[in-house]
């Protein structure tokens, strides 16, 4: 019974932490120029240069903005944060304070989560107010949205263990994978209407599953796959990024 306490209160002072480290994010940096630049700008930007002409009704057109607003947003934080706090030698201060590396992750990827829910609320409160448009299954909807803030949030967080105190530095390779995924998870090119092998790509990409809840959402099922397989991929990615994220910025931990 005591060790059932121990954990249990060892559990609550590191998620206490975890959330006293995301609000610090929460309320420093989510108005500096990098994270509107990449989570905001950015993604409405794409949207409306690969939607702008094409014959697509608003309920087509919402679930792609829908999935690259989380994309971008949640994703973007870490790789902002990380950065210049090395700079400044914040988080250095975090990996010799007495809390595990666990709560500087999580803490950081709960600063991605909100962000992204955040903004993923422009669009859905525009959609409301001026476009004829029904969410049809509010559960995989949210799901949709939230389990892919996730994810993203963790996926930066993996792209921001590489050791550089420049948020150019990471934002330039991890773009090289983000840009790409646009392209094999149905945002811009029907996956339907990708070769074979493409298609299959396209599975292990959390955005292609991303777009199907939301797509699920809003009624529109047009690829056979299963909401409950796109929940558990969005849940496994999440897992496998904060996995990798804690590896890597353990051995950056070693190493300095």
């Amino acid at each position: 019974m005591s060790d059932d306490i121990n954990l249990l209160s060892r559990v609550k002072k590191e998620a206490t932490r975890a959330w006293a480290i995301g609000w610090k994010d929460i309320k420093v940096y989510y108005l500096s120029p990098p994270t509107l630049m990449f989570g905001i700008m950015f993604p409405f930007a794409l949207f409306f240069t690969f939607t702008v002409g094409r014959d697509l009704s608003i309920t087509e057109m919402l679930p792609i903005l829908f999935s690259q607003t989380v994309f971008w947003a949640a994703s973007t934080v870490g790789p902002v944060v990380i950065p210049l706090e090395r700079r400044t030698k914040t988080f250095d201060r975090y990996l010799s304070a007495p809390m595990s590396l666990c709560s500087v992750i999580l803490g950081k990827s709960l600063a991605g989560v909100v962000f992204g829910v955040l903004v993923s609320a422009v669009p859905l409160i525009v959609g409301w107010l001026f476009f004829p448009f029904q969410i049809v299954d509010i559960v995989l909807f949210s799901l949709g949205i939230f389990l892919s803030c996730v994810a993203f949030a963790a996926m930066g967080i993996m792209f921001a263990s590489v050791p550089t105190e420049s948020v150019g530095n990471i934002m330039m390779p991890m773009n090289f994978v983000r840009i790409p995924l646009l392209f094999i998870s149905g945002i811009f090119i029907p996956i339907e209407s990708l070769p074979p092998l493409g298609q299959v790509v396209s599975l292990f990409s959390p955005l292609t599953h991303t777009l199907i809840l939301i797509r699920c959402g809003f009624g529109i099922s047009t690829y056979p796959i299963p909401p409950p397989v796109s929940v558990c991929a969005l849940l496994l990615s999440g897992l496998v990024f904060l996995l990798v994220s804690r590896q890597f910025h353990e051995i950056n931990k070693r190493r300095e």
